[in-house]
């Protein structure tokens, strides 16, 4: 049976990031519109402290464990409400189990051991985004894994470049006029830039904006270009003052969402209008959107976290480059980078130094290039259930 006959309720887990709920929906959004299947979401318990870490820990458990032990896992993680929501939702719904007719989907590490708890539950089939922690992806009936996550090819893992997402291009437009409606511009250039923060790797500091975020205020100013900026979760507060105050002092600057006070996500608007997309090189997740929409992404390097954890990024990619060392061994800076590299071959990135370099040339703004072929990687992982449904 395939799952356009047998699958009609898809639910979504959610761990209360942004970036992983959006790559859960893109996926359920198109495997809906191959089933009709309905897409209902739930948050799963935010456990913190010493119960998160037994609750991490205990979840090991799941990996080749049963129904019971799924049951007692959940009640030590604070999953009873969840089991009754999920539960209700199937019953009103005349959902059985074990019959075919349900997907879980999460992403991240949090959501994905009650992706799998629940599935033993309600023998239903598991996907998961990205690869989790302590239960890896063995566990699941679909795992959709990025490829610079360099994961191991098995049928049960679908390989993505970049991150899947929720942009939908028919509706850019749509929701482009909403936010031109608050916000009008008759410029003929508006650049978005779009600002990520700070995680392992990389540092987006105030320093850092002071001058790569000023140049491009500068630029637009004498260009005419009207400028929309948002922030990221991630954007440091340090960070999201200084992003005020350049705001505040550019005449170019028509929109600024910061991303800690506001709730709404203005990138599928701003991904409808612009004519330059400025992406922090930080998130793969904002480049991807970025390029699902249709645009060329012009990446910002920022500062990278140095220390021992740099130099020994930087020694294993040079053995890598050596051929000493596989490709998956590559970690941290160099690992995204594989990314970086493969969009730009593909004329769907452009690095900002390249970028000036074309403007000097050009005497103006290059027109933007869309990439040859669509991209849409939340579109190819929903294809591949579907093919694949068991």
């Amino acid at each position: 049976m395939s799952a356009g006959d047998a699958l009609k309720v898809i639910v979504i887990l959610s761990d209360g990031i942004r970036g992983h709920i959006n790559q859960s929906r893109g996926i359920a959004y198109w495997l809906s519109r191959l089933t009709g299947a309905e897409i209902l979401e739930s948050d799963v318990p935010q456990l913190t402290g010493a119960a998160r870490a037994r609750a991490r820990a205990g979840s090991r458990v799941l990996v080749g464990g049963t129904r019971r032990d799924a049951r007692d896992w959940l009640a030590a993680a604070d999953g009873d409400a969840l089991i009754r929501r999920v539960g209700n939702w199937f019953a009103e719904r005349n959902v059985q189990e074990g019959s075919g007719s349900v997907l879980i989907i999460s992403a991240g590490s949090t959501a994905a051991p009650y992706n799998i708890a629940l599935g033993y539950i309600w023998r239903c089939a598991c996907a998961t985004v990205m690869t989790p922690g302590v239960i890896g992806t063995d566990p699941f009936d679909y795992a959709i894994v990025p490829e610079h996550d360099c994961p191991d090819r098995k049928p049960n893992i679908f390989v993505t470049l970049g991150s899947p997402n929720y942009v939908i291009k028919e509706r850019l437009k749509k929701e482009a006029q909403a936010l031109l409606s608050e916000c009008p511009s008759s410029a003929r250039e508006k650049w978005s830039v779009l600002v990520g923060g700070d995680d392992a790797n990389y540092s987006v500091t105030p320093q850092w904006l002071k001058k790569r975020l000023g140049q491009i205020l500068n630029i637009a100013h004498h260009a005419g270009a009207d400028v929309f900026i948002t922030t990221s979760r991630r954007t440091s507060p340090a960070a999201e003052k200084t992003v005020k105050t350049l705001a505040q002092h550019s005449n170019a600057v028509k929109y600024l969402l910061i991303a800690s006070e506001d709730e709404f996500n203005p990138i599928p608007a701003m991904l409808g209008f612009s004519t330059e997309v400025f992406c922090t090189e930080d998130s793969v997740n904002m480049v991807s959107e970025t390029i699902t929409g249709g645009h060329r992404a012009v990446l910002l390097r920022v500062d990278h976290k140095g220390g021992m954890k740099g130099l020994l990024q930087r020694a294993t990619a040079a053995l890598v480059s050596a051929g000493a060392l596989p490709i998956s061994a590559l970690w941290g800076i160099p690992k995204f980078d594989l990314v970086f590299d493969h969009f730009a071959r593909n004329g769907s990135l452009l690095e900002f130094g390249d970028w000036m370099r074309l403007r000097r040339e050009w005497g103006d703004a290059p027109a933007e290039e869309n990439a040859a072929e669509e991209f849409n990687e939340a579109k190819r992982a929903a294809k591949w259930i579907y093919d694949n449904w068991k």
